[in-house]
């Protein structure tokens, strides 16, 4: 059984009215001029967008139901937009944009609303000063009140992260990275925690998990021994993170580190090992490089590390050319079919191993079959098999990275 609540201001007009708002389409344009008046540079931040959509969502959903007399203001649940304050703290954004983000909101759900009270009016429905009196009333003292939950979440998140310095870490490794703070002294080290006279292996998780990223750190740097670890958050859905060993970084130790970070089921880019500032600016360099990999790669695994994908770094900086490369040296051999598929697994293997028996056992088949499925290759490619074996190894790679073919092209 429903129950109308009947705030100051209310009358059965505004409540009948409120029920023909279309909640959806009125959040995302809320969600959409919030965005681009106050938050442009956030706009590819994917994370950052759906959070700004779920607390637009919650907010016009809220404010119809306190219109139609379905929810009372003292029963407003504000933790969607609790949840984008904690957000908007945690990345540094000053409070100012975000109590202007809710009066851009308001004004654009004012404008809505006003146009629905005109047209009502103008179909004599009701007469425009009785629909917009009680309504004002409800829609601002709404405003008031989730305003209020949202400052004091912002200003304990704003608290918490001053205690422990995060906020001032964070903009000193984001004016390291784009160069605006050249050198790393004492200071700056004492500041992060952390010693740029080591060598570093930078860190770039995908995720908006903060425990799980969190954790997921603290057991790379137990597992394979690192001396400090930080972490700075420099958008909604992205991690920076660095480990530091100052007795250096051996094959053994960075095959560790990528086996424990594809356990971790995070998205995660591991950067080339580098010392020194140079060494700290370069890894997460190279470690960006690769986390862009991962949109192209056909299959990419969770856990990219540069090391093993330098080739692909280097020759997917443009997509279509390293396409067009696989198409002219594999021929039909590029072609989406399971046939194919087994000659280029064939190939690859035994380039990469150098032998026919190796790559055999590699494969998990008998060594007669290698030896077909080359003989198959010879056929089809020609003299490329033995003359143009380093563009065929590469084709190969790029082939796996990217994909077949489509079927409709192996004709």
């Amino acid at each position: 059984m429903s129950v109308t609540v009947l705030h100051p201001g209310s009358n059965t007009m505004v409540r009948g009215l409120a029920t023909r708002v279309d909640v959806g389409a009125r959040a995302d344009a809320v969600s959409g001029a919030i965005l681009g008046a106050v938050f442009p540079d956030r706009a590819d931040d994917a994370t950052f967008v759906a959070t700004l959509s779920r607390c637009s969502q919650e907010n016009v959903a809220n404010v119809v139901a306190v219109l139609a007399g379905r929810l009372a203001l003292d029963d407003v649940d504000a933790a969607c937009a609790c949840e984008f304050a904690t957000l908007v703290a945690r990345l540094g954004i000053p409070l100012a944009e975000l109590e202007r983000s809710y009066w851009v909101g308001v004004e654009r759900l004012w404008q809505d609303w006003f146009d629905l009270c005109r047209t009502c009016s103008v179909e004599g429905k009701g007469e425009l000063p009785d629909l917009l009196g009680g309504s004002t009333s409800l829609l601002f003292g709404y405003v008031d009140r989730v305003l209020a939950q949202v400052v004091r979440r912002y200003n304990s998140v704003s608290e918490e992260m001053s205690s422990t310095c995060e906020d001032r870490r964070r903009e000193l490794v984001l004016r390291l990275l784009d160069g605006t703070q050249a050198e790393a002294g004492d200071a700056v080290e004492e500041t992060l925690g952390y010693r740029m006279r080591a060598t570093h292996v930078a860190l770039l998780f995908n995720s908006e998990r903060r425990r799980e990223v969190t954790r997921g750190l603290a057991t790379l740097r137990a597992e394979s021994g690192a001396r400090a670890a930080l972490l700075v958050q420099p958008d909604a859905g992205t991690w920076f993170g660095w480990l530091s060993y100052p007795d250096g970084v051996d094959p053994a130790r960075l095959d560790g580190l990528r086996r424990v970070a594809a356990a971790m089921g995070e998205p995660v880019a591991l950067g080339e090992p580098g010392r020194g500032l140079a060494g700290f600016l370069g890894s997460h360099q190279s470690a960006r490089r690769t986390a862009e990999l991962r949109a192209t790669l056909r299959h990419a695994p969770s856990c990219l590390c540069a090391r093993d994908l330098r080739l692909e770094t280097f020759l997917l900086e443009n997509p279509d050319s390293a396409r067009r490369f696989v198409r002219d040296e594999l021929g039909g051999l590029a072609a989406g079919t399971e046939r194919a598929q087994r000659i280029r697994d064939t190939l690859l293997a035994w380039l990469a191993v150098g032998s026919q028996a190796r790559a055999a056992t590699e494969l998990g088949v008998h060594e007669n079959t290698v030896r077909l499925r080359i003989r198959v290759a010879g056929e089809e490619l020609g003299t490329a098999l033995t003359e143009r074996r380093t563009e065929l190894l590469v084709a190969l790679r790029l082939c796996e990275a990217l994909g077949p073919e489509a079927e409709s092209a192996e004709s």
